[in-house]
């Protein structure tokens, strides 16, 4: 009888913590994105999808195409001579993420490149916000606490330190 009840303690326990550490993981981040970094392009993709999103990231970098507010998913298709569902797939399957959360993603290194510099001080926050793309105050908030962790008056401490 005693065998069971401490199985049963230690069954409880097992999962009590197995819980805590999937809730804690989600909630965290910084963590999750360290514990399952996905590799820039799988390598089940087919050539095809891996040429596109070369291409798709040298238009972003070489003509900042993510500053541009009323990019769409649609705009970034035709100037790269495909559609809609093949850059999508591409960029789903390849990235692991969707088109708004890549393009999200260069925003906010753009707005961390622009308040390392000491030229952002003179800046509001949401005129960085605007000068990277972002439509409004209230998307740029929430798009740089999803990709950092935190929101940008806790960034801007933490990085003057």
């Amino acid at each position: 009888m005693i065998i069971i009840i401490e199985s049963i303690i230690i069954a409880v326990l097992a999962i009590t913590l197995a819980v805590f550490i999937v809730l804690f993981i989600r909630r965290d981040r910084a963590l999750r994105k360290y514990l399952f970094h996905t590799q820039p392009i799988s390598y089940n993709n087919n050539d095809a999808d891996v040429k596109l999103i070369m291409a798709l990231k040298s238009k972003m970098a070489d003509e900042r195409l993510f500053t541009d507010s009323t990019l769409t998913l649609d705009k970034v298709a035709k100037l790269l001579g495909t559609n809609r569902s093949t850059l999508s797939k591409a960029i789903n399957s390849g990235l692991g993420v969707n088109f708004a959360t890549f393009l999200n993603s260069y925003r906010i290194k753009e707005a961390i490149r622009l308040l390392s510099e000491n030229s952002a001080q003179s800046y509001k926050m949401e005129s960085i916000g605007q000068m990277c793309g972002f439509n409004s105050r209230q998307a740029f908030h929430r798009a740089f606490k999803n990709e950092t962790g935190m929101n940008m008056r806790q960034y801007a401490k933490k990085s003057a330190r």
